[in-house]
C-alpha cells in the first residue's frame, strides 16, 4: 500500500502529460496541457513510489522557519537586537507549530534555539535602549 498523497503524477501509462493518484489507486482523470479530462482505458498498475522522506532513514525536509529563526536569533544577540530578536521569535513559535509532531520535517531543534536566542536579544535589547535613556 502507497504512502504518497492525492496529488497529480505524470501518468504511467504514458498516454497523458498526468494522472490523478487518490491516495490508493490511479484513476480515469488525466490531464494534458492544463486541460483536465478522463481517460478509463488508463494504467490501474502500480502505485508510485512514496514521497521523498517518507521511508526510514531517508533526508527529511528542513524547515525554513526554523532556519530563519535560528539566523535571526544570532544576529539579534550580536547585531540589531530589537528588530531581529522579534522576527526570531515570531519565525520559532511558526516553525514549532508548523513541525508540530511531524516526524518528516527536521529543524525542531533549531526552532528553539531561535527562539530562545531571540528571547534573550529582546532582553538584551530592551537594556540597552532602557540604559540609553536612563
Amino acid at each position: 500500500m502507497s504512502t504518497r498523497p492525492q496529488e497529480w503524477l505524470p501518468d504511467p501509462s504514458g498516454r497523458h502529460e498526468l494522472r490523478w493518484w487518490d491516495g490508493t489507486r490511479w484513476t480515469e482523470h488525466v490531464s494534458d496541457a492544463g486541460e483536465a479530462s478522463t481517460d478509463p482505458e488508463g494504467e490501474q498498475g502500480n502505485p508510485p513510489p512514496p514521497p521523498r522522506g517518507s521511508e526510514p532513514g531517508a533526508p527529511r525536509e528542513r524547515s525554513g522557519r526554523a532556519t530563519a529563526s535560528l539566523v535571526l536569533g544570532i544576529v539579534g544577540v550580536l547585531v540589531f537586537p530589537v528588530v531581529c530578536s522579534t522576527l526570531a521569535i515570531i519565525f520559532g513559535a511558526l516553525a514549532l507549530r508548523d513541525i508540530g509532531d511531524r516526524k518528516d520535517i527536521a529543524g525542531r531543534n533549531m526552532a528553539w534555539w531561535g527562539l530562545g536566542l531571540g528571547i534573550a536579544g529582546l532582553v538584551i535589547g530592551i537594556a540597552l535602549i532602557a540604559y540609553r535613556f536612563a
